[in-house]
Order: C-alpha cells, then structure tokens, then sequence
C-alpha cells in the first residue's frame, strides 16, 4: 500500500482522527493536492463528494457561495466553538443528536443546500470527512477555471511586488492562472523553492550550499580513492 494509500484509509475511518488530527490531515491533503495532478491525486472519496455538491451547487448557481460556507465553517466556526468538530466527529454521538445539531447550529446561518450536505454526511458517517472535501471542492472549481495553485517556500516573507512578478512569471510558463500559496520556511535561508504539480523548482541557498557540499564530499572522495590507489601500486 502507498503512503497515499495508506494516508485515505486513515481519513476514511468514521472516528479515526481528533480534530487537531484532522487539521493536519487538511494541511497534508492541500500539500498533495498542490504537489501532484488533483486528477490523480489519492482522496478518491472526499473527492466523490465533492464532485456531487459542486455539481448541484453550479445548477443553482451557489457555486462560489458554498465555497465560501466551507471557508467560514472551517476558519471562524470551528475553531469558535470549542469542540464541535469533535463532537460531529465522534462515533459516540449517535446521527440522530448530530442531525438535531447541525440544525441548531446553522439551521439560520448556512444555505439550504450546504445544510443538507452536512447532513448527508451524518447519514454516512463522513462528516469527519468535511475539511478534505473541503479542500476536493475548492480544488475542482480550479480546474474549472484554469487555476494551478503553486506552493512556494520562501526564507522570507514576499512583497507585493515580488508576488506579481512570480504571478505573472508562471503564468506566462503555465498558461493558467497561478493561485500562490506562500509558505515561509527559514531553513532555505534564501531564495525560492517553487512547486508546481510534480515538479519542483529550487533557488534557495540551502540548496545551493548543499550541492556545494555534495561536490566537496565528492572531489574528497575522489582525492583519497587516488591517494589510495597510488600508495597501494608502491
């Protein structure tokens, strides 16, 4: 089994996973959708879902709605209401109470359809599942659009400028429009490590101070291999 595998029969598992584990699921499930062909991507399930909510969500013409339903349960609602995530989660409450909950709780503050679909994934047993179809969402209204959304790595944080200039650079490579996600990460040191789909492109001086280094170890190795070679023919 492949570590993707592996990784969505985890998520797939009602109870499975806490909240904070499912968060970090999300995050892993956004950097696999960003490092690799959201067609091929491992999630075959919460992309299901996706898929059918989109669908109906377009008919009505919500899509964009729902995609914001989905931003504000997952950025303002759950972490405002401590334990509520788990508490949805959890195969210990039975679908009944959950379904009483969901319906208090955005009965007056969600659309008709997002309503139904959380409680279409009570009746599953998936409501674990919604930060990935969440992120399977979003992902397939980029498609649609011709978006890529590009993880970029940065010693340190991007201006504007520098965002519009890398934006316009993609672009003009990928011919679709780049959505950035920028990630600072001070072990780069500086520099760029750029990834698109499955490639990646590397600037950083981290990388570059490793290559060095390869080459060093590579030449010292080479030096003591001749060194040896000579003492041995005396």
């Amino acid at each position: 089994m492949t570590q993707n595998a592996s990784y969505v029969e985890q998520v797939n598992t009602p109870g499975a996973m806490s909240p904070e584990e499912m968060a970090h699921a999300q995050q892993r499930y956004e950097e696999i959708l960003l490092q690799t062909d959201s067609s091929r991507v491992a999630g075959r399930l919460a992309r299901t879902y996706a898929e059918a909510l989109l669908a109906v969500a377009e008919q009505r013409g919500e899509a964009d709605a729902v995609a914001g339903e989905f931003d504000s349960l997952l950025k303002d609602v759950f972490p405002a209401v401590a334990g509520l995530e788990d508490f949805l989660d959890t195969p210990a409450v039975n679908k009944h109470a959950k379904d009483e909950a969901l319906a208090r709780a955005f009965g007056d503050r969600a659309s008709p359809l997002f309503l139904d679909f959380l409680r279409l994934l009570n009746r599953k047993d998936r409501l674990g599942l919604v930060r990935l179809v969440a992120v399977a969402y979003r992902a397939l209204r980029d498609k649609k659009a011709n978006r890529q959304r590009v993880l970029v790595e940065s010693a340190t944080p991007l201006d504007a400028a520098q965002k519009t200039a890398l934006r316009d650079t993609l672009a003009a490579a990928l011919n679709k429009t780049p959505v950035l996600v920028v990630r600072e990460n001070p072990d780069l040191i500086g520099g760029l490590v750029v990834h698109v789909g499955d490639k990646v492109y590397d600037t950083s001086v981290r990388s570059k101070l490793q290559a060095v280094r390869h080459t060093l170890l590579v030449r010292g190795s080479h030096a003591i291999q001749s060194g040896r070679d000579r003492f041995s023919h005396r």
